[in-house]
């Protein structure tokens, strides 16, 4: 009984005819790589773009630490 649902025996040894359409699952899989690709693409440029802000916010906070310094030493001298 749990053998049913196969297939019958095809005489001769050929062999059965392909159960799913392989264009279409060729074509799914590409399209899949095309997304796959696009993810990756994306991911770059914006692990890129956060480099970017990083090095500017760092870039920031030093200009801004060597402006305190400046203000600093000029009261310093200015004997305040």
């Amino acid at each position: 009984e749990h053998l049913a649902d196969l297939p019958e025996i095809v005489p001769g040894g050929q062999k059965l005819p392909e159960v799913h359409d392989t264009s279409k699952i060729n074509r799914l899989e590409d399209e899949a790589r095309k997304l796959r690709e696009a993810i990756a693409e994306k991911e770059a440029k914006k692990r890129q773009g956060v480099r970017e802000w990083d090095r500017l916010q760092r870039e920031s906070e030093t200009a801004g630490l060597k402006a305190e310094l400046a203000e600093g030493h000029l009261r310093a001298l200015n004997g305040e």
